[in-house]
């Protein structure tokens, strides 16, 4: 068994100091800048200044407790991103209560449920699609009082209902009569108290509420920003769900512990549209959009023409060497890099630029495992993105690359104050303050999550390599055991596959069987450039799937990925899947997980008729 501990270095703020403590500072100290950047008519960007963001966030807060919400209860949040989204958070917070964030991609079925576990008195929905997900089953959830809509789109003729301006103007009147009202909240709010309750976006089974306390988040915050130090002049771009811990982490409370900006996209689907103009400090992104970001590039520079082209073609292939030879800590050969370091001037600063990410300084890769060949290439044009690891009970992150030292196909040590076991069965455990006090009631998964000596079980796999930096093997629970016996983790196969810019999602499967298959789902957009480029223009996506020459393609994608694994970890069968796995279907999660059993389990015809054909040494 190993183990390796950071040593954790002098706080950055008082040791009772809490995410509120933060938050009113920010706003009595940087009143007239701006903190929240959002889209308005005709996508201009309307600005909140963190004086105005105070004032709201306290009438929020005064009109729950007007409401009757006291500290301890439980409020819910089921919206998109939006500068009300971490008003209601940080208003619930400032009474004491308890905020719980929805996915708003959950299905109504999925609301009631956190609604009803959770206990819920009190839930913000954006417009009228949300509410409708709320009221779908609202006789579930039976301690819900009240609803907040945030838009005004909606005939508020229920007395269950208000909206989000009059909950405002509950909040004034209050502070009218007694101004100190939030005030008093905040100051009894200490460390030990709940914070949040984090429902996993359930890749295995029903979701699980992490209780997360003010002393997880302000644990979290003080480790995290010993290796990343915030200024006020960090700007943040938000389009991952805030009910995710991670965008929360970092664009929420990440903007509160800055007391910098907050600029939240329209959606995922625009950030690359919204990057140039925020041109973020701080940038945090899942594999498959760094990935997008990637092909996207290189796709723009195969149409180049002429000098432009020759020039970016030249540029990216001196990257490449750039990168390998920054990986393996040797210096390019003067010549090559001067050649590279002239093209970087012209090519790379605008392509830079124009991405958005000239001013970025901090680069984030996580959630899931990023291939080390993105990582390679971002590096190669001067984008250094770090990978980090952690899970919604650690409230963040356990380990992280720090910037100027890291080790690509790793995730970094240990953040400060965090302690990281391998166990004999190279399970990850984890122990420190950042860690959860376990699942809201349910008591057996605690146990099962946190053992009697407080370390908690990751159900990751992983092992420290030289230099105590850890390293993602697999997945207990995704561990297939062949009929031969043969233990294989799914996630590397997984992981090379998808490399390709076709195949958006790869998964392996082969428990209890005598090899390996893969169902292959593939890229929407990449497909319609493909076909495109092929002649094929305008073929749906299913009849694409059985397209001979497509399937040539990927089998020689197959065909590389076998050449890299061992024999026994060979895809001996593939089918192209006649669509997109999507988070609508349940097959993804909010942060483009897969969800594995749910693929296996909608495509169980498919796999069986991949183990009825003859086993070969390599088909399609």
């Amino acid at each position: 068994m190993t183990e390796t501990t950071a040593v954790n270095a002098s706080a950055q703020w008082g040791a009772k100091t809490t995410i509120l403590d933060l938050f009113s500072a920010r706003v009595a100290s940087r009143a007239e800048h701006v903190a929240l950047r959002t889209r308005g008519e005709r996508d201009a960007w309307i600005s909140t200044t963190w004086g105005a963001y105070g004032r709201i966030v306290d009438e929020v807060a005064a009109g729950l407790i007007a409401m009757g919400i006291e500290p301890g209860d439980r409020v819910a949040i089921l919206s998109w991103n939006r500068a009300e989204w971490q008003s209601a958070d940080v208003g619930i917070l400032s009474t004491g209560a308890i905020s719980v964030p929805i996915y708003p991609t959950s299905a109504s079925v999925q609301v009631a449920y956190v609604l009803r576990h959770s206990g819920s008195r009190c839930c913000f929905v954006e417009n009228s699609e949300q509410l409708g997900r709320v009221l779908e089953h609202r006789e579930q959830a039976k301690a819900l009082e009240r609803i907040v809509v945030m838009e005004g789109d909606v005939a508020l003729d229920n007395p269950e209902l208000l909206s989000f301006a009059h909950l405002c103007a509950l909040g004034a009147q209050l502070l009218e009569r007694d101004p100190d009202v939030v005030d008093r909240a905040r100051r009894a709010v200490v460390l030990d108290d709940v914070a949040t309750l984090v429902y996993t976006s359930g890749t295995t089974g029903p979701p699980k509420g992490a209780v997360i306390t003010h002393g997880n988040i302000m644990s979290m915050l003080r480790s995290v920003t010993e290796i990343v130090p915030l200024t006020p002049s960090d700007r943040f771009l938000s389009f991952l769900p805030l009910s995710h811990i991670t965008e929360r982490s970092v664009s929420h409370f990440g903007l509160i512990a800055s007391g910098g900006e907050t600029w939240f996209a329209r959606s995922i689907s625009t950030v690359a549209a919204d990057l140039p103009q925020c041109r973020p400090t701080i940038f945090f992104a899942v594999p498959r959009l760094w990935e997008k970001m990637r092909d996207g590039i290189q796709e723009h520079v195969a149409e180049l023409t002429g000098v432009r082209h020759s020039l970016a073609h030249r540029y990216l292939a001196l990257a490449a060497l750039r990168a390998r030879d920054l990986e393996q800590s040797r210096a390019m050969p003067l010549h090559l890099k001067a050649e590279y370091v002239a093209l970087d001037a012209i090519i790379g600063a605008r392509l830079r630029q124009e991405i958005g990410l000239d001013k970025a300084r901090i680069l984030v890769s996580g959630a899931a495992p990023i291939h080390p060949d993105v990582l390679r290439w971002f590096n190669g044009v001067g984008l250094a993105v770090a990978e980090g690891y952690g899970q919604t009970e650690v409230a963040l992150a356990t380990s992280l690359n720090p910037p100027g030292g890291a080790r690509i196909g790793t995730v970094g040590p240990p953040i400060p104050g965090v302690s990281v076991r391998i166990a004999d069965d190279s399970e990850i455990l984890v122990k420190g303050d950042n860690v959860c006090r376990g699942y809201w009631r349910d008591d057996d998964a605690t146990r099962a999550l946190i053992d009697e000596e407080g370390w908690l079980h990751t159900g990751d796999l992983g092992t420290f390599d030289e230099r105590r930096y850890l390293r993602i093997t697999g997945r207990k629970k995704d561990l297939i055991i062949t009929a031969h016996g043969k233990n294989i983790s799914p996630q590397n196969i997984e992981t090379d596959l998808e490399t390709t810019p076709l195949i958006g999602q790869a998964v392996v499967v082969g428990d209890g069987r005598r090899y390996l298959t893969a169902l292959l789902a593939l890229d929407g957009e990449s497909v319609a450039q493909w076909a495109r480029d092929h002649g094929k223009d305008g073929t749906g996506l299913e009849a694409l799937a059985g397209d001979a020459d497509l399937r040539a393609q990927v089998a020689d994608v197959v065909a590389e990925v076998n050449a890299r694994h061992a024999r026994v970890e060979h895809i001996r069968h593939w089918r192209v899947l006649p669509r997109e796995l999507t988070i609508a279907e349940g097959e993804l999660t909010p942060t483009l997980k897969v969800k594995r059993a749910t693929v296996n389990e909608h495509f169980a015809g498919l796999i069986e008729d991949m183990y009825a054909e003859p086993s070969p040494a390599q088909s399609n």
